[in-house]
């Protein structure tokens, strides 16, 4: 075998005969009958040992030209000095397991097939351990690697790179002066695996894990995976693109700090559905979930055990402004937040069912509500449970529904227990929600729990004195009482029938004692009694506008002082019917209804 200058003469045996095993396509393999996997444990002298340019030079093809396809394969070595792939441009996949990289690797801007460093531990005492910023690769494999880094600018650092999958099933990284993985406008033609045990420990505002604007072709997977920063986000991933879905589910766990939130989905757009079932996102000092503008293709699933503690006005779980291609669920999920609301999905829209039900627990606090659905709109039916709903502060503060619109009559609660939701549950009145409510009803051929509903409505309304002004209250008042609200105008009617009844009462009460007598005539000179009947007919022709029965041309009051009595009261008792008369018409036509 020749080689440039002589290089090959200067190799170590152990280097030789890593050169020959790439050359013929074998792994070479330094643990000989010692444990594999524990890397820790094992001594590490010169004949595991194989300097940094070699490697380097090897996959340049300086030292192995005729390299077989397999590439370079190596176990159990302690790579000596910085692994510098930088601007290699080479068909030599290396594939480096169960390696102690002393000073780290670094391959930015390379084109390499493949490049794997599973098992393996990589430390700097200033730099990335591992940096691929812009390298191009088919395969990164860190699968159970564990990185300890002290830089600012990350442990594993792939800012820009185009990698066709990325896999860290098991791995650890720890950065103790920055983020653990950066990952900046990453690009994928497959999944991300961050996974089953997955470990990420980083320090600072700019996250544990950082993806922002990355684009993953395939799923992002971090089940099972923990994430922990206590000076920022634990996953910074606003505006991630994803053609599949993400699963941060499975025993999923992230603690964070900050107003930005454990987990940062800000205006990401996910291919798929968004799965966070069995998730624990913690934030002392801000929203676990922040998630503003995130849109998703398929559904949210933020339910079995899912639990998030955050703190502040944005809320636990910050929804605000989403867009959920399918359903939304909430079954068994704990909310937690002190100072502000669990739930904050103001204007959020689903494109299918919202599930707030089966054991939700959710706990607000502050000034802001338990639940904030403001202007949610749900394209399917709505399903809810407030049972477990509590705020610290003030249980008139659970919700905050003003907007909300959703398709039918709610699920898994009773009208009245919504009715008394609307009325007690709310900070302030708002006339949709009792819309919306009424609307189903009708639209269900429940017309009477429709009206029902609405008179619910002017009575919030009244309670809560969202009508300015006395003379408006007292009008509101009135036509509650003789037409409930313009919702029952049969109410004026019995008053109407009232009023004929109780001047049918005065009149042959009052007539039998001098206050009515036959009118006088040629025929009937002396003036008589009026018949009962008469008496009666005059009640009528009191108190029945519009109408006459003609009986006071036989029978009328007489100047006595007992006759001027039911005069004036007949003044009266015309205009009252006149009053129920008119209301009846106004409530009919629905002149008095008002929101």
């Amino acid at each position: 075998m020749t080689t440039e200058d002589g290089i090959h003469e200067k190799l170590t045996s152990v280097e030789r005969e890593l050169v020959d095993h790439v050359e013929h396509g074998e792994v070479l393999d330094l643990t000989a009958n010692g444990p594999k996997g524990k890397l820790a444990t094992q001594p590490w002298g010169e004949e595991r040992t194989i300097r940094a340019w070699v490697v380097r030079d090897i996959v340049r093809g300086r030292l192995a030209p005729d390299a077989d396809p397999h590439g370079l394969r190596l176990r159990g070595a302690r790579i000596a000095g910085r692994l510098d792939l930088d601007n290699i441009t080479s068909p030599v996949a290396l594939t480096l397991t169960d390696c102690w990289l002393e000073e780290g690797c670094s391959a930015n801007a390379s084109d390499l097939p493949v490049l794997a460093i599973p098992e393996c531990r990589l430390e700097h005492p200033s730099n990335p351990p591992l940096t691929a910023n812009g390298a191009v690769t088919t395969t990164l494999n860190l699968n159970r690697t564990t990185v300890q880094a002290h830089s600012a600018r990350g442990g594993v650092s792939l800012i820009t790179a185009q990698i066709g999958e990325v896999t860290c099933v098991g791995a650890t990284l720890r950065n103790d002066s920055g983020p653990a993985l950066r990952a900046d406008g990453l690009r994928t033609s497959g999944a991300v695996f961050l996974c089953v045990g997955f470990s990420a420990t980083g320090d600072g505002i700019l996250g544990a894990v950082r993806l922002p604007a990355a684009h993953i072709s395939g799923p992002f997977d971090c089940h099972g995976a923990t994430l922990r920063n206590d000076s920022g986000p634990a996953l910074m991933a606003n505006n991630l693109r994803t053609d599949g879905p993400v699963f941060l589910n499975r025993a999923f766990s992230a603690t964070g700090a900050g107003g930005g939130g454990t987990a940062d989905l800000a205006g990401a757009h996910i291919g798929g559905q968004l799965a966070c079932g069995g998730a624990t996102l913690r934030n002392d000092t801000g929203p676990a979930l922040m998630a503003n503008h995130l849109r998703t293709d398929s559904s949210l699933l933020l339910r079995g055990g899912f639990s998030a503690t955050g703190a502040g006005k944005d809320g636990a779980v910050h929804l605000r402004m989403v867009r959920v291609g399918g359903q939304l669920e909430c079954h068994g999920a704990t909310l937690h937040n002190d100072t502000g609301p669990a739930l904050a999905a103001g204007k959020l829209q689903t494109n299918g069912p919202l599930f707030l039900e089966c054991g939700l627990s959710a706990s607000g606090g502050g000034e802001g509500p338990v639940l904030d659905l403001t202007d949610l709109r749900v394209g399917g039916a709505f399903f809810f449970d407030p049972t477990l709903l509590q705020h610290v502060d003030d249980m008139h503060a659970r919700l905050k529904v003003d907007g909300l619109d959703y398709t039918g009559l709610p699920r898994g609660i009773s009208s009245d227990a919504w009715l008394r939701l609307l009325s007690e549950a709310t900070p302030a009145y708002a006339a949709q929600p009792y819309r919306q409510l009424a609307a189903a009803h009708r639209a269900a051929g429940h017309d009477r729990e429709a009206r029902r509903v609405l008179i619910e409505q002017r009575r919030d309304q009244i309670r809560r004195r969202a009508l300015t002004g006395r003379a408006a209250r007292t009008w509101a008042r009135l036509t509650g009482l003789l037409l409930g609200y313009g919702y029952q105008p049969w109410r004026a009617l019995v008053g109407l029938l009232a009023t004929l009844i109780l001047a049918a009462l005065f009149t042959t009460s009052l007539g039998a004692h001098g206050g009515l007598a036959r009118t006088q005539t040629p025929s009937t000179p002396t003036p008589a009694a009026c018949t009962f009947v008469e008496r009666v007919g005059v009640g009528l022709d009191l108190g029945t506008p519009l109408i006459s029965t003609g009986t006071r041309t036989r029978c009328d009051t007489t100047n006595s002082a007992t006759g001027q009595t039911l005069t004036v009261l007949g003044w009266g008792l015309r205009l009252l019917a006149w009053g129920f008369a008119t209301l009846f018409i106004a409530g009919f036509t629905g002149a008095v209804r008002k929101t």
